[in-house]
């Protein structure tokens, strides 16, 4: 006995395939998105000695114009770079970084900066240096996050982050 094809069947779940894969690649995610977060952390001590140019040039780029032991100390620390898209470029956005010391155990430090009118692609730079480094040692774990009127809209995390 040869099997017998149903075309009609077939058909109509070829039909219902074909509209679940255009629905779902035709879905735009509306706000705003965190593509990559750059942490640097600046340590005291010897300058780091590497062939790696990129990392070489950070260093330098970082302590520039450090001429006294108070300029460099005010430039140690940790720098975060977050890299962000927004869909809508009409909304203002809230960029914020969560951060631990190591000195201070659990607590919670939080600064924001606010984004009046994003482009399409942006990023933002924060800063735990000076006084507030040395005080109060290193980031052990942070969480940067985008707001979004009052709602957190995307986040990124490091692997320590509870």
């Amino acid at each position: 006995m040869k099997p017998t094809v149903r075309p009609v069947l077939f058909l109509s779940g070829l039909a219902f395939l074909l509209g679940t894969l255009c629905m779902t690649s035709c879905t735009v995610k509306s706000g705003a998105h965190i593509t990559k977060v750059n942490p640097y952390h600046l340590q005291p001590g010897v300058a780091p000695q590497t062939e790696e140019k990129m990392i070489d040039f950070e260093y330098r780029r970082k302590i520039y114009g450090a001429v006294t032991s108070k300029d460099y100390r005010d430039r140690y620390g940790n720098y975060y770079t977050i890299y962000w898209s927004a869909d809508n470029q009409d909304q203002p956005v809230t960029v914020r970084l969560q951060y631990r010391q190591a000195v201070t155990g659990p607590k919670i430090f939080v600064v924001e900066k606010v984004v009046d009118i994003p482009h399409r692609t942006n990023s933002t730079n924060f800063e735990i240096i000076g006084d507030d480094y040395s005080d109060r040692g290193a980031v052990t774990q942070w969480k940067a996050s985008i707001v979004q009127d009052g709602a957190v809209v995307d986040e990124f995390k490091s692997f320590l982050w509870q």
